[in-house]
This record gives C-alpha cells, sequence and structure tokens, in this order.
C-alpha cells in the first residue's frame, strides 16, 4: 500500500526542480536522509546513489522515469534484496505560480507487506513531512526570485 499526498505550492515547477532536486540535497527535505552519497550523475535517469539515512543504514538508489520539471521516481532495494522501496514525485502546474505536488512513497517485495505493517506510520508521516518541506522551501525560493 503506497502512501500518497498531495498539496499545492505557490512556485513554478523550474523553481521546486532547482530547489528540491537538480542538486541531489534530498537531504534538505526529507528528515530521514542524512546525505546522498556518490551520486553518479545529476538528476537523471539512471543515476545511482546511496541515501545515508540517519539511522545508519546506507541505501543503494536508482532514479527512472525523471523528466525535467514534471517528475521523477527514485527505488532501491534493501535487506539483501528482499525489500524494495518506490517512491513518485510529479509536479503539476496550475494557475499563475501555482504548482501541484504528488508524492507516492511505498514498500515492495517479499518483505513488502510486513514492512509496511512495522514502518507504516513513520513512513507514512516521512512522506507527508517530506512534501511539506517541498512547498515550504519552493515557495521560500520562489519568493526570492
Amino acid at each position: 500500500m503506497p502512501y500518497q499526498f498531495s498539496d499545492s505550492c505557490t512556485a513554478t515547477p523550474e523553481t521546486i526542480w532547482e530547489t528540491c532536486f537538480s542538486d541531489m540535497k534530498w537531504e534538505s527535505w526529507d528528515s530521514d536522509v542524512q546525505e546522498v552519497l556518490e551520486p553518479s550523475g545529476g538528476c537523471e535517469n539512471g543515476t545511482t546513489f546511496v541515501f545515508h539515512m540517519k539511522s545508519g543504514q546506507k541505501i543503494l538508489c536508482t532514479l527512472q522515469d525523471v523528466i525535467k520539471n514534471e517528475t521523477l521516481t527514485f527505488k532501491g532495494p534493501f535487506l539483501g534484496g528482499t525489500g524494495s522501496f518506490n517512491g513518485t514525485i510529479r509536479l503539476t502546474p496550475e494557475v499563475n505560480t501555482k504548482t501541484k505536488i504528488d508524492y507516492t512513497f511505498g514498500f515492495g517485495g517479499l518483505i513488502g507487506p510486513i514492512l509496511t505493517l512495522a514502518a507504516g506510520k513513520a513512513a507514512s508521516k516521512g512522506t507527508k513531512e517530506g512534501l511539506e518541506n517541498m512547498i515550504r522551501m519552493s515557495e521560500e525560493a520562489q519568493g526570492k526570485k
């Protein structure tokens, strides 16, 4: 069961992308990430990197379905490949400088259902907070333009 949150932001898709994704500094909006290690490139299809989590875990991640200023998916395996995660962010322009941000995150693999039960509240909270942080940072950046 993926966690899905959406909200509108008073910032353009370009500002949101530049603020939250283009520099690969996910720790600025995802409070569970300490830092992104070893990115093989920028925010583009096929880029691999490691999420160094505040919990100490290091989780391999790959970007796919990246369309600049529109959408991206980040996914990867963990616990020896028995589990996986998948997150998608979509930016949809609205009127004026407003943009709708859709953020979906979920677990998969053999232990996906167990992780959903065990970590569901934390994953849901993290997804919601990530969206709120993206909105706050992007609106601040848009206001400086």
